[in-house]
């Protein structure tokens, strides 16, 4: 199987799952206080790839409700799909790119009818899902990225983080254990109250 048709399917996989999740989601949220649509974004972080993101969270003032995420990025710049077969030299620099899609529960930290300065409400996410990391070589006789093998992996990857909720939206900082990476997001309440 070639990496782009590994790719592909990677990321019909992540997109099915994504709209199942998406779909009980919508179902549970209407028995959700707030329910939350977040875009992610994480910088390029040590050798991974900046990546692009979404969620669906379900926020109650008491109790846990669910949630699902999951994050794509693409190929390094001057990628050339394949490996190099040739005298390209001794590896200069890796990247990796990745796939990361978790699904698990929201728990309230902090609820709206309590008084706190500066944000309404503080929301903690934990979640179990899958990732896969595809890995690219840059080799000292090129100035393309190559795809490199020894530097793929996939397997389970947990999810965390906090959900800050001030009216109308809300900031969201989490973390992927397989990437080992951090990212950001801004995300659009629909108060149910």
């Amino acid at each position: 199987m070639t990496r782009k048709t590994q790719n592909t399917l990677c990321g019909f996989h992540l997109s099915v799952a994504a709209l199942i999740a998406a779909v009980v989601l919508f179902c549970n949220s209407a028995r959700a206080d707030t329910a939350m649509l977040d875009f992610t974004y994480a910088p390029s972080q040590s050798s991974v790839l900046s990546t692009v993101g979404m969620g669906i969270y379900g926020l109650k003032d008491s109790g846990p409700d669910l949630y699902v995420n999951g994050s794509l990025s693409g190929s390094p710049d001057n990628y050339y799909s394949g490996k190099c077969y040739y005298s390209c030299g001794s590896v200069t620099s890796t990247q990796q790119s990745a796939a990361m899609f978790a699904i698990g529960a929201t728990f309230p930290l902090v609820t709206s009818d309590m008084s706190v300065p500066i944000y309404r409400t503080l929301h903690s996410y934990l979640g179990l899902g899958y990732g896969s990391m595809s890995g690219y070589a840059k080799y000292s006789s090129s100035d393309y990225w190559y795809d490199y093998s020894s530097k793929d992996q996939s397997g389970v990857n947990v999810n965390g983080g906090f959900i800050f909720g001030f009216n109308g939206f809300a900031l969201n900082v989490g973390v992927n254990s397989l990437s080992k990476t951090v990212y950001f997001g801004i995300g659009i309440n629909a108060d149910k109250k």
